[in-house]
């Protein structure tokens, strides 16, 4: 059996093992990718593979190194912020880094058109909740039943549409920063800022 059909039917059998899909993809002499969207974390994939790797019916890519690679979805991102709301801890987690780099003086990424809705909060709320995507398994997942129509307003409040209802642009983890993280007025002393979701329009942009 050729090596790349060998490649084929492991990513087949882990989309078996784990429920989500995974590929393996060749990059140059012996290195291949192995990538999957959502799902398990690198530590739980790279058991699953080593397990895999252990049979004879993949014995032509024991050798081979396979670099895991999870992707991160839109979906994922709202679950993540949801969850850690419902918490209690996605609010006090953005004041607390905003007003750590604020005393440490940290600058503002700047890239392109200056976006004034762009704060320290923002930036604190991507950081918080980028993280809990990288550390969380399945992070697609609602963590509770409640949260499942709160992920579902997330995600078609940042979704970008045009005077026809049709849409114009995917979700993308900073439109649903700026319509979660929906600051009043700017955080005094040790007060959270205020967090609500908020349909976004193509005129607020």
């Amino acid at each position: 059996m050729s090596r790349t059909r060998q490649a084929f039917l492991l990513g087949r059998h882990l989309t078996e093992v784990t429920g989500v899909d995974v590929t393996l993809e060749y990059v140059s002499g012996a290195e291949w990718s192995m990538n999957w969207p959502d799902g398990p974390l690198y530590d739980e994939m790279r058991a699953h593979l080593d397990e895999a790797l252990a049979s004879h019916r993949f014995a032509e890519m024991r050798d081979r190194k396979i670099t895991p690679l999870r992707g991160e979805t839109s979906r994922s991102w709202a679950a993540r912020a949801i969850a850690s709301r419902r918490e209690g801890t996605l609010a006090t987690a953005v004041a607390e880094r905003a007003a750590y780099e604020r005393r440490q003086g940290v600058r503002l990424p700047r890239l392109g058109t200056p976006d004034p809705l762009a704060t320290y909060e923002y930036y604190a709320l991507l950081h918080h909740v980028q993280e809990l995507q990288r550390t969380t398994s399945y992070p697609e997942r609602a963590s509770a039943p409640a949260d499942e129509p709160l992920i579902e307003d997330l995600l078609a409040a940042a979704t970008r549409t045009d005077q026809y209802g049709h849409r114009i642009r995917h979700v993308s983890e900073h439109d649903m920063a700026h319509v979660l993280l929906a600051v009043e007025q700017a955080p005094a002393g040790d007060q959270p800022p205020k967090l609500s979701i908020v349909p976004a329009t193509t005129e607020d942009r």
